[in-house]
């Protein structure tokens, strides 16, 4: 580390780790101006995707950079349907269906002015790679690995190797970001044990190729099926790639040390959909599954994000969506430090809110794979009779019910707060229940800014993100003003917004009203009863 050459770089953030988390952290400081490194030991190619769905607080980040647009467009099928079926085989008896609007006929909710788009890491990887790339404070380098890493003096000095060429060369830093995943080796490195449900179980995904297996079939189409026999549920199959004929096989559970290279995935096709098929397997892996936490997310100069801080189930399609949460909160916090306006406790805030977030979507998402097991005594699912058609009537609706919530999850996706955290102020007012399936809006300080539709057509949600704003709802400007002023003596970026609406008053319930530039209210009140220095430097984290 003590030679330096041409290949030595020195940046604000390394960020560790080229997934979607570390890809959206890169975006998230390039948009702020904050100079970065990401280092990825692969290539970048997403041959077999481990994740499809981005959710709609996903979403309304996705606004905030501006690649909304390029989600929407990605190649899934516009008028494809978005259902999820619940079926004995593909192409085998329906027991039930929950319906989805498919892209083109998707409309904004009165919850956000987004919705959750089916868009594969095969799409949203390079969508947020080019919009990573596009600022010249980024710097995305692949093929490139981590070899060893410490604290020195005011920041982390790190050594990466370019893999095709072997040739070494030092990284300086003021921070680094883990975002290397499950097996984390810089989690482990900094000796953070993982707390929670533990291992849950040990899937195995197969991915192939096959033109029009729905017309093969004589199958309904659907985005998603869960397959049920005599056993109870033991798969799901997922159609990725509908215009190429990309499949995903999921089975549920397998013994412990399964080789997934000695796997009949032939006989579990045919356990699928009743038929010999000829298809193109294109990957098979064996995972685990886990309901696991960061015992801490930060360590000195060190913070964990994504994969590396939590691992859900992917029941209720949380993980990366979770993990893109943790980028914009570390990465509006990051900025503000370097900024020299962000309060020496700031960073510690990051830690608080997000582990609680984790703590809470594992227990959900842990839930949902419970819910699976719930169900036995099915050897009437391939009789003929009323009786057993009556019966897989009533399963079918039951499943839709239990199983069916890990696909109703707007309070989960919208309505996570952060009561605890040391940078937002309690204004004593009750909180909303949290509910998995409903979201109920809500401006207490923690929560996420509701979404309404100003006059101009843009949503609140369109003021967030640069800095702070202040929200007016005809409140006394001296007050706004002398608040804005003892943000500016911080160098604090902060506007303030009249809104005259009296039901989107309603709807935040305080004159005065401030949000942090992630978009959750930091602090509100019909009258300015506190000192400003001192709220704004708890806010700032000083």
């Amino acid at each position: 580390m003590t030679q330096r050459d041409s290949h030595d770089r020195e940046t604000a953030v390394l960020i560790v780790g080229g997934g979607p988390v570390g890809l959206a952290l890169a975006g998230e400081l390039g948009w702020r101006g904050v100079p970065c490194v990401l280092v990825e030991q692969g290539d970048g190619a997403i041959r077999t995707p481990k994740m499809n769905e981005v959710n709609i607080r996903t979403m309304e980040f996705c606004r905030r950079w501006g690649i909304a647009d390029a989600v929407r467009a990605c190649p899934f099928p516009p008028d494809h349907s978005m259902d999820i079926a619940f079926v004995t085989q593909l192409g085998g008896r329906e027991l039930g269906r929950m319906r989805r609007p498919t892209k083109r006929e998707q409309r904004p909710s009165a919850a956000s002015p987004e919705h959750l788009q089916i868009c594969s890491q095969l799409w949203f990887d390079p969508i947020l790679a080019r919009f990573a790339a596009q600022f010249p404070a980024t710097t995305i380098l692949h093929r490139c690995r981590m070899e060893e890493f410490a604290e020195a003096g005011d920041g982390i000095a790190a050594r990466c190797t370019d893999v095709k060429s072997g040739r070494s060369f030092a990284v300086r830093a003021k921070y680094l970001a883990a975002c290397d995943g499950a097996t984390s080796e810089i989690r482990r490195g900094r000796g953070i044990g993982l707390t929670g449900p533990g291992v849950l179980g040990r899937p195995l995904h197969a991915y192939f190729r096959t033109p029009d297996l729905m017309g093969a079939l004589g199958q309904k189409p659907a985005v998603f099926f869960l397959a049920i026999d005599q056993g109870g549920m033991w798969a799901n199959i997922r159609v990725i790639d509908p215009a190429n004929g990309l499949w995903r096989l999921m089975l549920l559970d397998t013994p412990d040390g399964t080789d997934p290279a000695a796997a009949d995935l032939a006989g579990l096709l045919r356990r699928a959909t009743g038929r010999e098929l000829a298809v193109d397997w294109v990957g098979v892996s064996a995972w685990t599954r886990r309901g696991v936490v960061a015992e801490r997310y930060r360590d000195g100069r060190v913070f964990l994000a994504g994969d590396a801080a939590h691992q859900l189930s992917p029941t209720g399609a949380l993980g990366m969506n979770t993990g893109i949460g943790d980028a914009v909160d570390l990465g509006w916090k990051l900025a503000a430090t370097l900024a020299g306006w962000g309060g020496p406790h700031l960073l510690d805030s990051y830690d608080v809110e997000r582990r609680a977030v984790g703590r809470r979507n594992v227990a959900m998402s842990t839930e949902f794979h419970h819910d699976h097991a719930g169900f036995g005594g099915l050897d009437f699912l391939d009789a003929d009779t009323p009786e057993a058609e009556a019966k897989r009537r009533a399963l079918g609706e039951s499943m839709v019910q239990a199983i069916g919530r890990m696909f109703r999850t707007d309070g989960l996706q919208l309505g996570y707060r952060y009561d605890a955290s040391p940078i937002c102020i309690d204004d004593g007012s009750p909180p909303p229940a949290d509910d998995a399936e409903t979201y109920r809006p809500s401006a207490r300080p923690g929560a996420r800014a509701p979404h309404a539709w100003l006059d101009d057509g843009f949503s609140t949600l369109d003021l967030f993100g640069t800095g702070f704003k202040l929200l007016r709802f005809g409140a006394d400007g001296g007050a706004a003003h002398r608040l804005i002023e003892a943000g500016h003596a911080h160098n604090l970026q902060c506007g303030v917004v009249d809104i005259g609406d009296r039901d989107i008053a309603a709807l935040y319930e305080r004159a005065l009203v401030l949000v942090r530039p992630d978009g959750h209210v930091c602090w509100r009140g019909d009258v300015l009863d506190i000192d400003p220095a001192a709220l704004m430097d708890r806010v700032r984290g000083a």
